[in-house]
């Protein structure tokens, strides 16, 4: 993108005096020179296509200036556009649709929670060319983005289709001192020509070099179990289910801290109760599990408190209050010592290897008026801190399901719970449309048994959470089990003594199935091949495309099977699950695959193809 105008490339307005003219061009980026500020671009170019801009506000002057705004600008010529958005809420995340651009899409988030609500994504599609730009913002602030055209008048004319990303303004205000710089939200955009996928390989494929994950593993959290009724006995009857099934981390969830009938009135006492639940047993039942070779995980929630905890009471200084709820104040240096010398004993005391991060209240009113920059400032340099200090933590980003997914906690998180809702009908399409921000491998598949297998005339099938828990079941068939928990970390979270030996043997197989497939989920990079309310399919490949998985999906449709068009390596054979060798040339024309199940049904199919 070639600029001329700075306000084709910044939108600042504070106190001091609009920025007009043209910019100035420099190596790596752009410059321009205002009465008492200087602003600087420096833009990144990545082998994968993917581009990262940053950039900073100085203030050159000898006084303090107030900034209202200051956000990012990208510039297109005028015509016919569309614009790609999404919106997430509890067990809906990642709902996404284009929208013709008329006169102004936005979306924005005030929340610490940084998606929930819109997503720090929106693509922007030209349909006189078919091609688009897709921006994604790593912020560490609330953020709002604008998609607009505007009306200029001077001549010469100027582009007059604006994309405008960064710190939400609402409310801003920074006063930057003399010699003081802020660095602007990090914008991540790269060109597409796939309306369906957006080619987010290339985000795929980004992430999997810059943010390469540790592990793939597979988890087991005892929430949908019994919820917060645990014990010792309960759990350790788990364990020994888990463990034959191939389970990694054993994770314990709410109710191992405060009263247990009233966990939600103890969120930030993190220390056992020993007068119920585990009576006391924690560490014991941590010795255990690691015993029967499996690691041992706990869920904290470290930025909230309720408002009449222990920790809350006896430390106020270290909370800021909203509502009915309280939360670590993390631009306070001695608020984040303080959480994080808790978080780290515990750590300590029972051997955590894992933690599930949840974040389950909105806070929306940062006191400082600089739309949480600080806070961020001191939460990030929190989860460093306990990356340093433990090395080998996994950390596991969760708030009321998917409200943190986004691209800018990948610095600092492993993975991330992908929804509440268990539904693996539901699970499917979040993870299809959250594959559009988000490298596959970060984005976990979770597994809710309700019951045992039950036997149809149209073939084997399991019950299965429908919902956030239990209250609506859903019958899948293995088939569609199997398939949809690929693609990210395997979980499982049920009650895992319910199960008949013949579900426990089918989870072992398909766990060690994955286990053997690991490395190539780890690096895994998708591309939608179709996606209507009959037929998804997903490829996932390497970036060589030595090996491709496909995974079909039918939902009642009206047809006995389908014609796969994958992307491959136009130079090499492959040869099929079934033995079949394709050339170059019929992988081109088309690779036929017939549903072996009745029609009207929603089933899941595999087909691995690998080069020969």
């Amino acid at each position: 993108m070639n600029y001329r105008m700075v306000k084709d490339v910044y939108s600042l307005w504070g106190s001091f005096a609009m920025p007009t003219g043209e910019i100035e061009e420099v190596e790596g980026g752009y410059r321009y020179v205002g009465d008492g500020y200087e602003m600087k671009t420096e833009i990144t170019h990545h082998a994968t296509g993917v581009n990262l801009r940053s950039d900073c506000i100085c203030n050159t002057g000898k006084s303090p200036l107030e900034l209202r705004c200051a956000l990012s600008r990208f510039s297109f010529d005028g015509g016919e556009y569309e614009v790609y958005t999404q919106y997430s809420e509890w067990c809906n995340e990642s709902q996404g649709a284009w929208q013709p651009l008329t006169s102004e899409i936005a979306g924005s988030n005030e929340d610490l929670r940084m998606n929930a609500g819109a997503n720090p994504f929106v693509a922007i599609r030209s349909l006189q060319t078919g091609r688009g730009t897709a921006f994604h913002i790593l912020a560490d602030s609330t953020w709002r983005y604008a998609v607009k055209r505007q009306f200029f008048q001077s001549k010469p004319k100027r582009r007059n289709v604006i994309v405008e990303l960064g710190i939400n303004d609402r409310g801003f205000s920074y006063t930057l001192q003399p010699g003081e710089t802020l660095r602007l939200p990090t914008i991540l955009y790269y060109e597409f020509q796939n309306r369906v996928d957006l080619d987010a390989f290339r985000l795929h494929r980004y992430c999997n070099e810059v943010y390469p994950a540790r592990t793939m593993p597979v988890i087991y959290n005892s929430w949908l179990s019994r919820g917060d009724n645990i014990s010792y006995e309960l759990l350790a009857d788990q364990l020994a289910v888990a463990k034959k099934i191939g389970v990694e981390y054993f994770v314990i969830d709410a109710g191992w801290f405060g009263a247990p009938k009233l966990w939600y009135e103890s969120v930030g006492d993190w220390v056992e109760y020993k007068e119920d639940s585990m009576r006391g047993r924690m560490k014991e039942f941590a010795d255990l599990v690691r015993a029967e070779g499996l690691k041992f995980g706990l869920w904290f929630e470290f930025e909230r408190a309720a408002v009449n905890s222990r920790a809350r009471t006896n430390n106020p200084q270290y909370y800021l209050v909203e509502g009915d709820q309280a939360f670590i104040d993390f631009s306070n240096p001695e608020a984040c010592d303080y959480i994080f010398n808790i978080v780290a004993e515990q750590i300590r005391l029972y051997d955590i290897a894992f933690i599930k991060s949840d974040f389950n209240a909105p806070i929306t009113f940062d006191p400082h008026r600089h739309s949480f920059l600080e806070f961020f400032k001191g939460y990030r340099a929190f989860i460093d801190r306990l990356r340093a200090e433990f090395p080998d933590l996994y950390l596991q980003n969760c708030a009321s399901g998917g409200l943190r997914m986004a691209l800018a906690n990948l610095r600092g998180f492993d993975s991330f719970w992908e929804s509440d809702s268990h539904s693996l009908y539901t699970q499917q399409k979040i993870y299809k449309d959250t594959i559009l921000r988000m490298p596959c491998r970060a984005v976990e598949k979770w597994i809710t048994i309700q019951s045992n297998a039950i036997q149809g005339r149209s073939g084997e099938r399991i019950l299965m959470s429908g919902d956030a828990g239990f209250k609506h079941v859903e019958a899948v068939f293995e088939g569609f089990l199997k398939a949809s928990s690929l693609g990210g970390p395997i979980g499982i979270s049920c009650d895992l003594t319910a199960l008949s030996d013949l579900v426990v043997e089918t989870l072992a197989a398909h766990v060690a199935q994955f286990k053997e497939d690991r490395e190539f989920w780890r690096t895994a990079e998708c591309r939608i091949l179709s996606d209507t309310a009959g037929i998804l399919v997903l490829q996932f490949s390497d970036a060589e495309f030595k090996q491709i998985k496909l995974l079909m999906f039918t939902d009642h449709a009206t047809q006995t099977g389908v014609t796969l068009y994958p992307t491959f390596d136009s130079n090499a054979s492959y040869r099929a699950t079934d033995g079949t060798v394709y050339t170059p040339e019929m992988l081109a024309s088309g690779v036929p695959f017939e549903f072996v199940t009745p029609e009207y049904i929603r089933e899941g199919y595999t087909l691995m193809l690998e080069k020969i």
